[in-house]
């Protein structure tokens, strides 16, 4: 059956009704729309200048943290470089060019002028007597006429003036030695000859101990050293660089008793420095390291810087819990290996106090260092009035304001941080903490040292050697020098000559610890 126009019509209306229902609601949800704008501009028209204010304090707050970020990152890298041998471990060797060297001391500065202050005597060389004259000079005219009127000079008289100089002269001695024949038994008695005197000719005992001081005590290479004597004598002696080679190494020989006795020694000395520096073999870093004390001087060179070669040494691990040893906080020193009792250095300590200062100024910083220094000078006067030990009460006043300054440290630490800094202050805290009987040993025993300078001191010269000499060809060279120089630094620390001690250790007969009366 056909559809009727009337049943098209209400479909018709049945759709325009559910359309007109949509509209409705889309109308409605674009005046719930229109509203919520209105509302939202509303807000916004009374609430711009806030927003505007929150939106930019947001945007510049993270660049105000980057750029603080930025400003402690640059005063950061500007301490670093401004590091040197006062306020780190930077030798003054690696000073920069154009910089002054800043040489550690404690002595204050004052405003005079370098040179003899008014009212102290004059330091000069005193007038020969006549028996100590070897050479006479004399001074003449040689035409003795006046230039005034032609006149002939009568001599009234002579001015003297002395003069201190050295000559060279080249010795070439024939040592003969003579032969005997007994008259009755025809026997033959021969002058036994020196060991030293084997060859046809062979150099003097006071030009291999010129040639072993230029390179041990002068540091001077082998072929500066040739040179150097060539030039000493005028061309006549040329010693060649083997013969050099061959004098270390047979002077190293000759010492082997020596380094036995003085190794001997050290064991049982009551107070004992250490120390090492890098020095180079063969382009690659390697160790010499020092042990002794204000008599003797002990060296020994190893290819790496570890406990391996310490061992190797055979000094700390046969020290008795008696022996103290001073030494700029080296951990191995801790290690169960060992007996000994560790004291530690002040003046490595308040070095590092005061790097961290420079990056990380602190109040408690200042008051350690202070306490440190003013403690050591007291002590200093106490000794100098022959009195040994602080009274208890200003030991136990010194160890009670190290703890009250300690504990500030650690509450200012953990209320301000730093990205840089907080954890290098935090770690020397807990290094003051756990070595505190270390670092103070010194205020209860006066007979501890308050640094280890004298290590440093004895190991200064190897820098020396590097710059001048650069490096050591191999080990043994190094270790050549080692055991030579703790002959030469033993000697000079007894006010023996070193080329007197050269000389006797060329003949065979080097000086002994028995001899320099070292207890």
């Amino acid at each position: 059956m056909a559809e009727t126009s009337l049943s098209k019509l209400q479909k018709r209306v049945t759709k325009l009704e559910k359309d007109n229902a949509k509209l409705r609601d889309l109308l409605e949800e674009r005046k719930q729309k229109q509203y919520n704008a209105e509302k939202e501009l509303e807000y916004y028209k009374k609430n711009l200048e806030k927003i505007i204010n929150t939106a930019v304090k947001k945007a510049t707050e993270e660049l105000v943290t980057e750029v603080n970020k930025l400003k402690e990152e640059n005063e950061h890298l500007k301490r670093i470089l401004n590091h040197d041998s006062s306020n780190s471990g930077i030798p003054t060797s690696k000073t920069k060019i154009g910089e002054a060297k800043r040489i550690p001391n404690s002595r204050e500065k004052s405003e005079l002028k370098k040179g003899g202050q008014p009212g102290h005597s004059k330091h000069k060389l005193e007038k020969f007597a006549d028996d100590e004259i070897t050479d006479t000079y004399t001074y003449e005219i040689k035409k003795p006429e006046c230039k005034e009127c032609g006149g002939k000079l009568e001599l009234i008289g002579k001015r003297c003036k002395d003069e201190f100089d050295i000559e060279i002269r080249l010795v070439k001695r024939r040592n003969e030695f003579c032969e005997y024949k007994c008259s009755c038994c025809g026997k033959v008695i021969k002058v036994p000859i020196p060991d030293r005197l084997k060859e046809e000719n062979q150099y003097g005992s006071n030009a291999q101990a010129l040639a072993i001081s230029l390179v041990n005590e002068g540091y001077v290479s082998f072929r500066r050293t040739r040179e150097l004597i060539s030039g000493f004598t005028g061309g006549e002696m040329v010693m060649s660089e083997g013969f050099i080679s061959k004098l270390q190494k047979r002077c190293y020989d000759k010492l082997e008793s020596f380094d036995n006795e003085i190794h001997k020694k050290i064991l049982s000395q009551s107070i004992l420095h250490w120390d090492d520096t890098a020095i180079s073999i063969n382009g690659k870093q390697s160790c010499l390291r020092f042990y002794g004390n204000e008599k003797i001087k002990y060296y020994k060179a190893h290819e790496q810087k570890n406990k391996v070669g310490i061992d190797e040494d055979g000094i700390l691990k046969f020290l008795s819990k008696d022996t103290v040893v001073m030494h700029d906080h080296n951990l191995v020193n801790y290690n169960e290996d060992y007996d000994f009792t560790n004291a530690e250095c002040c003046v490595h300590l308040i070095r590092d106090l005061k790097e961290l200062n420079d990056c990380f100024p602190r109040d408690w910083i200042n008051k350690l260092i202070s306490l440190l220094v003013n403690t050591n000078n007291l002590r200093k006067e106490y000794i100098n009035k022959n009195i040994l030990q602080f009274d208890y009460e200003v030991s136990d006043n010194v160890i009670k304001e190290y703890d009250e300054i300690i504990k500030e440290a650690q509450n200012v630490n953990a209320s301000d941080s730093n990205e840089y800094y907080s954890k290098d202050e935090n770690r020397l805290i807990k290094r003051l903490i756990r070595f505190k009987e270390n670092y103070l040993l010194w205020v209860l025993r006066f007979d501890i040292p308050f640094s280890n300078n004298l290590s440093e001191r004895s190991l200064r010269s190897s820098k020396t050697k590097m710059k001048v000499s650069g490096q050591f060809s191999n080990i043994k060279n190094a270790e050549y020098f080692a055991r030579i120089k703790s002959y030469i630094e033993t000697c000079k620390s007894n006010d023996i000559n070193p080329h007197e001690a050269l000389v006797r250790l060329i003949e065979d007969n080097p000086y002994t610890l028995d001899d320099m009366k070292i207890n």
